[in-house]
């Protein structure tokens, strides 16, 4: 990716923009033209009319009659001006339609569902109660949607370069103008949103997606690649931890006020997570990337070696959760831990042959993962 972010619109699936725009009537001038004549021809007709009748001349009454007709011209004219105006409000329709569709493609909704949910369920089974369970669902997926829109602004030019026509902008169902309204507005909800979950959980979250934002804007062609995930999933304990209702914070309250940190082995399990995801979810697309200038950690890596590696972190990560925390570790966390190694074999073996299964593998292994972190005590309460 550029650092810049700017790309220029027209070279970027011009027709992206155009689709939204209404397509107007063939002959709207003349239409209204008509409507308007119709309307104003019918106090002539009568001034006619009269002077037909006192047989002032034989043309006059003749003229009277001819004008006498013009008010079907005129609402002729109006029905041809609701006939555009309907033609034109079905095709607004069509292009609202079509430009909520490339929206809805252009937010990655995988990632975005996944983390949302993971992150829900986490903060659900940690005593959130459902008001601060919907509050955290709702900063989060405002946050992975303005993160998804950013990052396909930022690769418009690149994907078209690429011929990704299964991008969004690329296919011409949405303009890059809308994407990066849409990538902004989300980012101002996301604020306000987060730092209703506490001041210091809330702040914890902004870091995090701000972090995906550099990713996008910065980092995402560099060997520093990683660090952005494994900070955004690294927050999560953080924010659990900090968010809880015995442990939030209200927004007029400094930052200085105690809070309970999470395990230190909560956050690093979560970070190794990270970059398991960041392995998992360039992997399809490291050739394209290669070709197009992006050198990444994953692509200096290759896709051979990515593929080797991405079981570590997954498999180092669900270890961490097993053996760390105090106490003896029961079957249920080994059971865990077994199959956090199934779902990273998965991914291994079919990798080749569906592009995606290491990231489904990485999901899968993450929830896993969750349920070991919501069921640790020392996740909420320190370590």
């Amino acid at each position: 990716m550029t650092g810049s972010g700017e790309l220029p619109e027209d070279a970027v699936a011009g027709g992206g923009a155009g689709a939204a725009v209404p397509v107007r009537d063939a002959h709207p001038a003349a239409s209204s033209s008509a409507g308007i004549e119709g309307g104003a021809g019918e106090a002539p007709a009568e001034v006619a009319g009269v002077a037909g009748a006192h047989k002032a001349t034989g043309a006059a009454g003749a003229t009277g009659a001819a004008k006498a007709t013009r008010p079907a011209a005129g609402v002729s004219g109006a029905a041809g001006m609701t006939g555009a105006a309907g033609a034109a409000g079905t095709t607004g329709a069509a292009g609202a339609a079509r430009t909520a569709a490339g929206l809805a493609r252009a937010c990655h909704p995988g990632p975005t569902a996944a983390v949302t949910t993971l992150v829900a369920a986490l903060v659900a089974v940690a005593g959130w109660g459902p008001a601060g369970t919907a509050l955290t669902a709702l900063a989060v997926l405002t946050g992975q949607l303005s993160v998804g829109w950013c990052n396909d602004v930022v690769d418009a030019a690149r994907d078209a370069a690429a011929g990704r026509t299964s991008k969004p902008i690329v296919a011409g169902l949405v303009s890059v103008r809308t994407v990066r309204v849409a990538a902004f507005a989300a980012l101002a909800a996301c604020m306000p949103l987060s730092l209703a979950c506490g001041l210091v959980a809330g702040t914890t979250h902004l870091v995090a997606v701000a972090a995906a934002w550099v990713y996008n804007l910065r980092l995402k062609g560099t060997a520093a690649s990683w660090v952005p995930y494994a900070v955004g999933f690294g927050a999560v304990p953080v924010f659990v931890t900090t968010g809880t209702p015995g442990h939030a914070l209200p927004v007029s309250l400094p930052v200085s006020l105690p809070v309970s940190p999470p395990a230190w082995w909560a956050v690093l399990a979560a970070a190794l997570l990270g970059c398991a995801a960041h392995l998992g979810n360039v992997l399809p697309d490291i050739e394209t990337d290669v070709a197009t200038g992006v050198r990444g950690w994953p692509q200096r890596l290759g896709p051979a070696r990515v593929r080797l590696v991405l079981p570590l972190p997954l498999l180092a990560a669900s270890a961490l959760l097993v053996v760390a925390p105090p106490g003896p570790a029961g079957p249920a966390r080994w059971l865990a831990l077994a199959g956090v190694a199934v779902c990273a074999a998965g991914g291994l073996l079919l990798a080749r042959r569906v592009p995606m299964a290491p990231f489904a593998a990485a999901i899968g292994a993450a929830g896993i993962d969750v349920l070991l972190l919501a069921a640790t005590p020392g996740v909420v309460t320190g370590g």
